[in-house]
């Protein structure tokens, strides 16, 4: 049997243990915690990129729709001045042509813009994630130095007792009751 000093120090010594098991379990827990919310903003980074790059193709295609639109009306419109017999034919695929440049250049205009507003919202999905990854609690894993450093705390307390009301290690720390 031992006596209260004795038990006092084994409890100081289970709590250090049982602090530094749950400290090791909290690191443990935080650091799932940060692998899972990395995962959760990568898949949501990718997800945004994919719709920025649907987008692109997208503004692409309504770009070369809205080209050929511009070109095939050109066409008619060069065709009808013909067979209307309208004047000189250099004055009319001049006139015409100056029109349907004004229309290319609104188009690739329009389509710059477009690009424009994609490429800062690829900028704004990767400041997310990053702010995502800067935000996620450090773990920090606790030291065996820290454990070891309680467990000699407790020993160490229990050594302070003097020598008379100890049951072990009668030799080491205080010996007589010099208060």
């Amino acid at each position: 049997m031992c006596g209260v000093n004795e038990a006092m120090a084994v409890m100081k010594i289970g709590q250090a243990v049982m602090g530094h098991q749950a400290k090791k379990q909290a690191a443990k827990d935080q650091a799932w915690a940060n692998s899972r919310a990395k995962m959760t903003a990568n898949k949501a980074y990718l997800v945004d990129l994919s719709k920025i790059e649907t987008e692109r193709g997208m503004a692409a295609r309504e770009k070369a729709l809205e080209e050929f639109k511009v070109d095939q009306q050109k066409k008619y419109d060069i065709a009808k001045m013909h067979n209307l017999g309208f004047g000189n034919p250099a004055v009319i695929m001049r006139d015409i042509g100056s029109a349907a440049d004004l229309d290319y250049n609104q188009i690739s205009t329009e389509y710059m813009g477009d690009m424009f507003t994609l490429n800062n919202q690829t900028d704004d999905a990767y400041a997310n994630l990053q702010r995502t990854y800067n935000s996620l609690e450090p773990v920090v894993a606790p030291s065996v130095m820290s454990l070891g450093l309680d467990i000699a705390g407790a020993g160490a307390g229990y050594l302070n007792k003097p020598a008379s009301e100890r049951k072990y290690f009668k030799g080491y720390g205080k010996q007589t009751d010099t208060a």
